[in-house]
């Protein structure tokens, strides 16, 4: 006979895959679990990843920051960030970015902030399989600010964790949107030594980006694995190195193989994170190794991201006008896939 638990929808099970329906410190939590992986969702906030462990070595692989944040604790600022809200509920993890990317906007009379608004919205859920040896969700919102609806299938399976994702437009009006993923990983995971493998020969822009920690030269551009630093010199990027106080991004595209892998011999294990090149052509790497010594990090911080965007970093507007935006037919959809797999390399 099949067991429920208290308002929990998930079969219960102690073997295999399963999953867990819960609250925890202000979220609604879903629970993904595979005898590889762990994957804690929030329900509350964007859908937002807040723990994607590798019970090969027993870590959550995701950068964290401020634990109040993490832990979805209300709170009043003093005055809003001119860049928008994003950032003040940010704290590491794994978001969406959608319906614009870096910068703020106004697009027809909408007023959307930098990483737009789908990462600070409650979304729905709906379970399509459950069973021993798959869990798959589908997770759902519906944008305030524009007529979009985004829909997000997470599928577990061992130690890969799969998005297939639609941006339907619920208007009978063309719509212009910036798409992308912002994955933020941190700890053992990205330790000095550790090594970034991206396919060789693709080209690196690096924006001109005001930061007085900045690691490369701004802007510049090159071809993988070499990125120009900011004494002019070529160095290779490949191998993580200590922390000594810089950042920068490296934004990959339009990619010839869409493709990150992260490998750390020292733990045993890599991560790969592949994805549909129509829909996301670019990668943005943010590269913290205890730079960026004012707001929102103070110097305190190392982590990477890797991040899958339809665009270079630029405005929806920037986007629209040089072509690199997503454009959705009224009433039409646009669809995109993700995967990130936990590997063993023992």
């Amino acid at each position: 006979m099949t067991q429920l638990g208290p308002r929990d929808p998930f079969v219960r099970r102690g073997s295999g895959h399963f999953g867990r329906l819960y609250l925890w410190e202000g979220h609604e939590i879903i629970e993904l679990s595979s005898p590889l992986a762990l994957v804690k969702i929030s329900l509350s906030r964007g859908a937002e990843i807040l723990e994607l462990r590798a019970k090969l070595i027993d870590q959550d692989l995701l950068w964290h920051g401020v634990e109040d944040i993490v832990r979805h604790r209300p709170a009043t600022q003093s005055i809003g960030a001119q860049m928008g809200n994003f950032l003040d509920h940010f704290s590491g993890g794994w978001q969406e970015v959608l319906p614009a990317a870096q910068y703020p906007i106004n697009y027809h009379g909408a007023s959307i902030g930098g990483h737009g608004e789908v990462a600070m919205l409650s979304w729905d859920y709906r379970i399509l399989k459950d069973c021993e040896s798959e869990m798959s969700v589908e997770f759902s919102v519906n944008l305030r600010r524009f007529p979009l609806r985004l829909i997000r299938v997470m599928t577990l399976t061992d130690g890969v964790l799969r998005f297939d994702e639609r941006v339907e437009n619920q208007s009978a009006e063309p719509i212009d949107f910036q798409w992308g993923q912002h994955l933020a990983l941190g700890g053992q995971l990205i330790a000095a030594g550790a090594e970034l493998q991206v396919n060789n020969g693709e080209r690196i822009m690096v924006p001109n980006y005001p930061s007085p920690t900045y690691r490369f030269a701004a802007p510049s551009k090159s071809i993988w694995p070499e990125a120009q630093l900011v004494d002019g010199s070529l160095a290779d990027i490949t191998i993580l190195p200590e922390n000594d106080g810089t950042d920068g991004h490296l934004i990959l595209g339009p990619m010839m193989a869409p493709k990150v892998v992260l490998r750390n011999e020292n733990l045993g294990i890599s991560v790969k994170m592949e994805w549909d090149k129509q829909t996301f052509p670019y990668c943005w790497i943010w590269m913290v190794w205890g730079g960026i010594k004012g707001w929102p990090l103070w110097g305190r911080d190392r982590l990477i991201t890797i991040e899958p965007f339809s665009s270079p970093v630029q405005s929806l507007d920037e986007a629209i006008k040089e072509g690199t935006a997503l454009v959705v037919s009224g009433n039409g959809y646009i669809t995109s896939w993700v995967t990130f797999e936990i590997v063993s390399s023992k």
